[in-house]
């Protein structure tokens, strides 16, 4: 192995150890052996152990006794004395180094924090330390992948340490294997990388590259660290990805780590922003045996020849297929086999995708297609209907296209627009001055912040929220981007439900200008403020993303965002701020009026027909196209009785 590599092994894995060993002190603490308390009662500042009256008790006699004990409370098996006189007499490994530089760093941090009985609890932290800690294989594995590719980057360390001692590094590792970039975000956070706790902010503000919902240890002090996926930006466009990095790295002085599991070229604009670039190709042979040398004490020998004999392609191996194959008290040969299985289902997996993009074949039950080994979410843009043409470029679920208050999906009518529409109000207005602004805007008349770009509708289902979004698009001239609650919750996952609200507004900025239309707004519901909600948690998390996002639209020039609902009292209220969803125009059930411009509209050119078998309707009315509005309202006023409810309007109509 290379020196650096070696050494970058070795202290990684001294890490990995460390943290074996707090959690074996925390599992003591919770069998009743060891007690512990923070220092100056603060949780953040560190944990003191000192030894239970318990713990007492089971060093009273000889050590044997005492460690049969300490097994039975922790229910685990010590090693014998034997075991560990022949360990001795050993050729001395990575881990064995290891267990032996962390245990004496472990000794002596123990016992300048423990207060009374100092020596009983030496004594039983060294107990403690006698039990086997098995190796982690993920976690060994991505020790040696990243000491290889800094190994292999770098050979004077003395230059590597003066670019990590920079406030706010940029350091990028590439290193194409399934489940690198979730692993290295959790081996940041639990401090198995660099020498602190992490907390890890995305870059393009999605889920935290860990995948995690928080951090599990939340008694840690934790220095914010951002991050970039390399997988999930492969959908994001060039000029969205200058953007995000400038923000981060303009920004407060932390750091910025961009891990990539993905096999692609490495991305100009993480080549120009990264102070330094590790990679490396992946897992080989010599890996694979020096893993199993680290994790089950095989001679890498031995290994190397057994996978000669083998089909085994470590290139398919993914990191949670280590976790599956390499396991205590499995023979050579058992976890070869099962790697070679694992690594032809990968095989198998990987053809069938390529076959799939050829094809171009769309998932439509997860609205995402297949892209080689990324997934891209896919997101409805409707385009603007050209009036000289009248030439439609998709369909719409509108309400106010089935009367009765049912959805109805038809091809809508190519002098759909907001000027035409009938019994919006002040939604109408607010479009109306949207449009006389936007070419002001463009021409750099007026600001965006200037403009009013964000509006709530509201009303009973059946009042016309939808296509007012189609009309709106096809008066502004620019496209529509319609997406829904529902289906952003549709995963159920947090982090893909928070994915799938990121992906709707790159689009927006992708595209702008363009108009972002949420249907269902009320499904995020509102924040249990701390009063006993259920998911209370999860629903907290989606509501302050859909916050920052509609900041960020504010802030984004040429987004303007319609949100739709039949039930505004379910809305959280932050979201009707300023800046956000301000202006609130309610649409009520259409008075006789906007039922007459609703049926001019839908009937179109069957008009003059219709209105012939009105009663009382003469030929010169049907000929003169002026009274036709008049006509058909008075055509519903005789067919709707006055004392009619709204509801009883719509069902009657």
């Amino acid at each position: 192995m290379d020196p650096i590599a070696d050494r970058i092994t070795r202290h990684l894995l001294r890490r990995i150890r460390r943290l074996a060993v707090l959690d074996l002190y925390a599992h003591a603490t919770g069998a009743g052996l060891l007690n512990s308390r923070q220092i100056e009662d603060e949780k953040t500042t560190g944990t003191i152990w000192s030894i239970s009256t318990k713990g007492l008790g089971m060093l009273a006699g000889d050590r044997t006794s005492a460690r049969r004990l300490v097994a039975r409370a922790l229910k685990c098996g010590p090693a014998t004395e034997d075991d560990q006189e022949e360990d001795n007499t050993k050729t001395a490994d990575p881990w064995t180094l290891a267990v032996a530089e962390a245990g004496k760093a472990t000794r002596t941090e123990a016992a300048s924090k423990t207060q009374g009985n100092h020596r009983e609890t030496q004594l039983m932290l060294g107990l403690l330390r006698d039990f086997p800690l098995q190796p982690n294989p993920v976690h060994v594995a991505m020790a040696l992948l990243i000491a290889r590719s800094v190994g292999a980057r770098h050979a004077d360390l003395g230059a590597l340490r003066e670019v990590l001692q920079r406030p706010n590094p940029v350091v990028m590792l590439k290193i194409p294997v399934s489940g690198f970039e979730r692993q290295f975000g959790l081996m940041l956070e639990d401090s198995l990388i660099a020498p602190f706790w992490a907390s890890l902010k995305d870059i393009a503000g999605g889920s935290a590259l860990s995948a995690h919902f928080r951090e599990s240890r939340t008694e840690k002090l934790r220095r914010k660290v951002i991050t970039a996926s390399g997988r999930a930006s492969a959908s994001v466009s060039d000029r969205t990805l200058r953007r995000q990095l400038s923000t981060a790295l303009l920004g407060e002085a932390v750091p910025v780590v961009i891990a990539d599991e993905t096999s692609v070229s490495v991305r100009p604009q993480f080549s120009a922003a990264a102070d330094i670039v590790f990679e490396f190709t992946g897992f080989d042979q010599a890996l694979i045996a020096e893993l199993l040398h680290v994790c089950c004490g095989m001679p890498p020998r031995v290994s190397l020849d057994r996978m000669k004999t083998m089909t085994l392609d470590p290139a398919h191996i993914c990191l949670d297929d280590l976790a599956l194959a390499v396991r205590p008290g499995r023979s050579l040969g058992a976890i070869l086999e099962a790697l070679v299985s694992l690594a032809a289902e990968h095989s198998e997996e990987e053809d069938h995708d390529d076959e799939s993009d050829k094809t171009g074949r769309w998932n439509r039950s997860t609205k995402t297609s297949v892209k080689g080994k990324t997934k891209v979410i896919s997101v409805d843009i409707i385009q603007p209907e050209t009036l000289a043409t009248g030439k439609t470029t998709g369909t719409v679920t509108s309400n106010a296209g089935a009367v009765s208050g049912a959805s109805s999906t038809f091809r809508v009518s190519p002098t759909l627009r907001v000027e035409t529409l009938s019994g919006y109000g002040e939604a109408q207005g607010w479009a109306l001055d949207l449009k006389a602004d936007l070419p002001l805007w463009r021409e750099g008349a007026i600001g965006w912040d200037q403009m009013s770009t964000k509006m709530l509708l509201s009303g009973p289902p059946g009042t016309g929220k939808t296509t007012y979004a189609r009309a709106l698009c096809n008066s502004l001239e620019v496209p529509l981007i319609v997406s829904s609650v529902a289906s952003w919750l549709e995963p159920g996952y947090l982090g893909d439900v928070l994915k799938r609200m990121s992906a709707v507004f790159e689009t927006a900025r992708e595209h702008s200008p363009c108009i972002v239309f949420i249907d269902e707004l009320d499904a995020i519901g509102s924040r249990g403020g701390g009063q006993g909600k259920r998911h209370d948690e999860y629903w907290t998390t989606v509501i302050t993303r859909l916050l920052e996002l509609l900041d960020g639209a504010m802030k984004t020039e040429g987004v303007i965002v319609v949100g739709a609902t039949n039930l505004p009292g379910k809305i959280d209220p932050a979201l009707l701020r300023s800046g956000r969803l301000e202006r609130h125009v309610m649409i009520p059930p259409p008075d006789v009026q906007a039922l007459a411009g609703i049926l001019a509209h839908h009937l179109g050119s069957d008009l003059a027909a219709v209105l012939a078998t009105a009663p009382g309707q003469s030929e010169t009315h049907i000929k003169d196209p002026s009274p036709r509005a008049p006509n058909i309202a008075g055509a519903c006023r005789n067919a709707i009785s006055p004392d009619m409810t709204n509801e009883g309007r719509q069902a009657h109509v």
